[in-house]
């Protein structure tokens, strides 16, 4: 998604909004490669200030991943900001987290930032449910469904004489 930002830097407009999709099929990552079921929305806008120009945005996205309790596909809602200063062109300092510089001819290319606030938003476990039980350590049956006939006889060594006292 690139924006022309040529008469805002002018001074002919002062801001531009930005109510659109993007279209993402698919993100890999380490641990999940993220699905998504529609398009990804954009409301928001650029803003020409006195000082500097700002973009600030919500990025919507509904995605499908698996629960990391009980493994079934899932569809989860987010939303992303995108909160960043523009520069109009590179300079000797390096950039800070929060600056974005324009391409050659007064265009932002969204892309990159769009993509980079949608994954630091997602979730570090993706839960079907609140009350999601998972699946058993020991059958891999579906806690969900209803118990399993599984014991635990895997006791903390530590409490084992505790264990003998409940006997």
């Amino acid at each position: 998604m690139k924006v022309n930002l040529s008469n805002l830097i002018n001074g002919n407009d002062y801001q531009i909004n930005l109510d659109d999709t993007f279209e993402i099929d698919e993100i890999k990552t380490e641990g999940n490669d993220i699905k998504f079921n529609k398009p990804v929305e954009i409301h928001g806008g650029v803003y020409n200030t006195d000082d500097d120009i700002f973009l600030q945005a919500k990025v919507s996205f509904e995605y499908i991943t698996n629960c990391d309790r009980c493994l079934k596909s899932t569809i989860k809602e987010e939303v992303a900001m995108l909160d960043y200063k523009i520069k109009t062109e590179a300079d000797d300092e390096e950039l800070s987290e929060d600056e974005l510089i324009l391409e050659k001819g007064k265009v932002l290319d969204l892309k990159e930032p769009i993509i980079s606030s949608i994954i630091l938003s997602l979730p570090m476990k993706a839960i079907c449910t609140d009350n999601c039980k998972g699946i058993c350590p020991n059958c891999g049956a579906d806690l969900n469904k209803g118990n399993c006939d599984c014991k635990d006889n895997n006791i903390d060594p530590r409490l084992a004489k505790l264990k003998k006292l409940m006997e």
